[in-house]
């Protein structure tokens, strides 16, 4: 297993290499970013999505062209949104470059409530990222593979498992393995509007441009519904927050680096989705639930024969590739955030170590579990896992900028009136987005957010009650002395005179004082049970020892429940630190041979761990056959 997990994992970095396994904002983008830039693979459609009902039976391209004008709408109006996120996560990484994004500035200036609140939102957007993701992914290329489409759950896992493997071996080498898909991505898509800016010039008359008139002129458009769109939209910011969550992996000044990050992916991503949503609109391409948008407009714009088919693969294909590794995202913020909690005291210790390869492989693990089950659950689909998805985001969204209204009114820096009437622009948009997603996808599963986030938060306050509890515990009063002279009794349990149990008492007798073995006598009768303590009893005997012997006979033929009484009862007559229990224990010497021995010793020591508070020692003696 040794051998195996080397050869997967590669070898074990020394923490002096920490700095070598840290990236810069070419790997940066290909690890922190692909969550956001994959998000227009999608977006768009989920805007068509609700326009759909609009278009209907219709087949003129000057009215399919009008309604399509609110998704361009739409579309810009998200774009302003990510510059006003990018600001709020701009002067996040400043105030906080250790980390922790939205749940950092919500404990410091919101409250616990409000923070724990955004980490659990956080956990459930990172832990959704995996499975839409990658259920984007397979569905991009499965109109290209139909035996993709086919087997999409399959898939789903297989693919899931890999990205883990790619993360356990490292940021860098993690960075390394996404980057040429990352930039890929952003090669199509522009290349899909240099093409359709080329084609519209030769062929002005195949482009259909909405006017404000016959956008008006639109029926059945209403608030609620332009909401609904813009809400759908809002799934393409998701993922901006990374960035600002895992400052630490970037290399010093890493809070420069990942501002600088951050500032090439917002602007990335609004080119992208721009370009995404205008080929759309002056082609009239419409929602279509089993061929994604991009692939559309690739058929549209190269063809489907010859040169043409094969771009049009190879976008498809690098947009799988982009939603996929988009996973990526998570598996790098969320193990991240987890540590920052955990050193909070909000998360379980182990989530702070770092593994070989000096990741957080405990968090990269539970991650993928967690993902594993929330696909299979929702059999892969991504309009199931949509809902959850977005007013998890959006909700971490209007955390991180009320935090941040909060901080710049409090501190009332240079310009702070501007900042603050920005910010608070960026409050209301993310807030009205994420409401909208909660009320018109409720019924959907966005209910379940409503459960999961007050249950997790619960959660996180109990975890840290029991760390504060346990810390008052183990705090040591100075002005008790140390005593050593109280009188104690060490046991030594025994089934027999043999060398394990032999071993065990020769330990006892040179390291503690006042030992005594005790052994349990049983049989299905009396005369047996008379036969079998004369032979110990002569056993001990030829031992020489003045350690005293006691034979105790169950009527019962329990022989652990006969000890633990016997513990119990000296129990009454020491303090409990004062009692040390030496088990004699024989080990095997090949695996198999464990199961054709009874479990007396583990089930005592077990009992006395889990029970007690007495001091257990295992004495092992190793068997050669």
């Amino acid at each position: 297993m040794h051998t195996l997990k080397r050869w997967i994992l590669g070898r074990p970095l020394k923490t002096r290499e920490n700095q070598h396994v840290k990236i810069g904002v070419l790997r940066g983008m290909a690890i922190m970013t692909p969550d956001a830039l994959s998000s227009v693979a999608y977006a768009t459609d989920q805007m068509e999505m609700i326009l759909a009902i609009l278009i209907g039976a219709a087949s003129a391209k000057a009215y399919i062209s009008n309604v399509l004008g609110y998704s361009l709408l739409g579309t810009l109006l998200i774009i302003g949104l990510a510059f006003l996120l990018f600001f709020a996560y701009r002067n996040i990484i400043q105030y906080y470059p250790m980390g922790g994004g939205a749940y950092s500035i919500g404990m410091n200036s919101l409250g616990k409530i409000w923070g724990l609140s955004a980490a659990a939102t956080l956990i459930v957007g990172y832990t959704l990222t995996v499975a839409v993701s990658i259920a984007a992914g397979v569905d991009a290329v499965g109109p290209v593979l139909p035996f993709v489409g086919h087997h999409k759950l399959l898939f789903n896992v297989l693919l899931t498992l890999a990205i883990m493997i790619v993360n356990l071996r490292g940021t860098g080498e993690s960075a390394n393995v996404f980057v040429p898909f990352t930039y890929l991505f952003v090669a199509s898509i522009v290349l899909i509007g240099i093409t359709a800016i080329v084609k519209g010039l030769m062929d002005p008359a195949s482009i259909h441009v909405p006017s404000a008139a016959g956008m008006q002129a639109v029926q059945g458009m209403s608030l609620f519904l332009f909401l609904k769109m813009f809400a759908n939209g809002c799934s393409a910011l998701t993922g901006v927050e990374a960035v600002s969550n895992s400052v630490p992996v970037f290399k010093e000044p890493s809070a420069k680096r990942a501002q600088y990050t951050l500032l090439v992916l917002v602007c990335t991503l609004s080119v992208l989705f721009l370009v995404v949503s205008g080929v759309a609109l002056v082609h009239g391409l419409t929602y279509n639930p089993e061929v994604p948008l991009i692939n559309q407009e690739a058929m549209q714009l190269f063809g489907t024969h010859g040169v043409g088919y094969a771009l049009t693969v190879v976008v498809s294909l690098a947009t799988m590739c982009i939603l996929i590794i988009a996973a990526n995202t998570a598996f790098t913020g969320c193990p991240a955030l987890w540590s920052t909690m955990a050193r909070d005291g909000y998360m379980p210790r182990w989530m702070l170590q770092k593994g070989d390869r000096l990741v957080y492989s405990n968090g990269i693990v539970f991650l993928t579990v967690i993902s594993l089950l929330l696909t299979i659950a929702f059999d892969a689909k991504v309009n199931r896992l949509i809902p959850l998805y977005s007013v998890s985001v959006f909700y971490t969204f209007s955390i991180s900028q009320m935090g941040m209204f909060v901080r710049i009114i409090r501190e009332r820096r240079k310009n702070w009136p501007v900042k603050s009437l920005f910010t608070l622009f960026g409050v209301l948009m993310t807030m009205a987005a994420c409401l909208t997603f909660l009320i018109t996808r409720f019924f959907d599963g966005a209910w379940l957010v409503l459960v999961c986030i007050p249950l997790m938060v619960v959660m996180f306050v109990k975890v840290h009650q029991h760390y504060e509890e346990v810390r008052a515990q183990l705090k040591y009063d100075f002005s008790e002395p140390l005593c050593t002279e109280e009188p104690g009794i060490t046991i030594v349990p025994i089934a027999s005179v043999n060398k394990a149990s032999v071993n065990a008492l020769r330990y006892a007798a040179s390291n503690f004082k006042n030992v005594i073995a005790v052994t349990v006598v049983t049989s299905d009768s009396e005369a047996e049970m008379r036969r079998m303590t004369d032979k110990i009893e002569q056993d001990w005997a030829r031992l020489q020892t003045d350690i005293r012997l006691i034979v105790i006979h169950s009527q019962y033929r329990a022989v652990a429940k006969r000890l633990q009484r016997f513990v119990q009862y000296e129990l009454n007559r020491y303090r409990p630190e004062n009692i040390t229990i030496v088990i004699p224990q024989f080990i095997t010497h090949k695996w198999w041979h464990k199961l054709l021995h009874n479990k007396t010793g583990g089930l005592l020591m077990a009992w006395l761990v889990l029970n007690q508070s007495v001091k257990v020692v295992a004495v092992p003696y190793r068997l050669s056959k």
